[in-house]
């Protein structure tokens, strides 16, 4: 990023101040435009009383040179930035109450608009849970759908690093600044969630943010945000999970929730939740019925690989695919098929539409 554009560099400055998302759109509503904000600040900042003074003072002194000062931190931490006003801002943030002005990230947004599922519950999972959230995650990553969570221990981790292993998108939406890590054990997976090709680590808060507790209860609209439906593992009565829940549900999110043992407190939540309207989620078929986009998915993927169509081979380096196999050795080892053979069987496949080849690899088509 060599220049930012007047939203880039207003939004940031805003934000860098530590101006809350809410108190950003007071001031932009005050001036009309980040444009206009920036160029008339000076004349009419004593008359933003929504502003503390030492607020005011600040964002006057660094103001000077701010620009080459914040390009060169973005360039030295690795982050991009995306505001509200840019080509590139997730679409479906831009349709619930209270947005991000300005999102920070590591890593890469392509295909965060297509069909993404929050998998969030407990930090304390259960092993019941943590094999719930392992199932059902790569069941969802096998059909290409994006896996959105809040890369916290338990359930988060789960729901991130399966998403890896079966090489769907998968986007961490954190609560303090995009240099903080936190939970710090989570340090290799936050690595992992920064490389282009597999997601993104976001947050709406600026460098060296701390992880306040209130951070959370906000960074968790942003998950249900950017997700067709939250499917809720584990959670206790009250959770940040169920926090998260309920801006799905004022958001017009699907709300979906694995039923649980009753003496089980971390299933208190999400039993809850299914009383109240949740959908139960007993496998992944409750999830594809709610979905529309995802059942048609679905359907077009069980007309590409009918196997009237195919041959055995054909057939066997499919199942190979769906259960994680996919590069040409693997494929090659499991199948019992020479090179030659495999790449005839895989270009015949290409050809029905049931398969893409990669330089490294071959994908299901979605």
């Amino acid at each position: 990023m060599e220049r930012l554009t007047i939203g880039q560099r207003t939004l940031l400055w805003l934000s860098d101040s530590g101006i809350s998302n809410k108190r950003i759109s007071q001031v932009l509503d005050y001036f009309g435009s980040p444009a206009d904000l920036w160029d008339n600040f000076e004349s009419e900042k004593y008359n933003l009383t929504m502003l503390e003074a030492d607020t005011i003072s600040k964002l006057s002194r660094i103001r000077i040179s701010f620009e080459e000062k914040c390009l060169e931190r973005l360039k030295r931490e690795k982050v991009k930035i995306v505001t509200i006003f840019d080509e590139g801002y997730p679409k479906k943030l831009k349709q619930i109450s209270g947005p991000p002005y300005l999102l920070y990230y590591k890593g890469s947004l392509d295909g965060i608009n297509k069909i993404s599922i929050a998998v969030i519950g407990s930090r304390k999972a259960t092993s019941y849970g943590k094999w719930a959230a392992e199932k059902l995650t790569r069941e969802l990553s096998e059909l290409g759908v994006n896996i959105v969570s809040g890369l916290a221990v338990g359930i988060d981790a789960v729901a991130h690093k399966t998403a890896l292993k079966y090489k769907a998108k998968t986007f961490g939406i954190i609560g303090s600044g995009i240099n903080v890590v936190y939970p710090k054990k989570n340090l290799e997976l936050f690595k992992q969630l920064s490389e282009d090709e597999k997601g993104a680590v976001i947050t709406e808060y600026p460098f060296d943010m701390q992880p306040v507790a209130f951070n959370f209860h906000d960074r968790n609209r942003i998950i249900s945000g950017l997700s067709e439906g939250v499917l809720v593992i584990e959670a206790q009565e009250k959770s940040g999970t169920l926090i998260t829940a309920g801006h799905a549900a004022d958001q017009g999110r699907e709300i979906f929730a694995l039923p649980g043992n009753i003496d089980s407190l971390y299933s208190r939540g999400t039993n809850a939740l299914i009383r109240d309207g949740a959908k139960i989620t007993r496998s992944i078929d409750d999830i594809i019925e709610e979905i529309i986009e995802l059942r048609e998915r679905v359907k077009k993927q069980d007309a590409l690989t009918d196997v009237t169509n195919l041959t055995d081979d054909e057939i066997k380096i499919l199942n190979c695919l769906k259960s994680g196999k996919n590069t040409l050795d693997e494929l090659s080892r499991e199948t019992k098929m020479d090179m030659g053979e495999l790449l005839s069987n895989l270009t015949f496949l290409e050809m029905k539409g049931a398969i893409r080849v990669n330089s490294d690899n071959v994908q299901l088509n979605n």
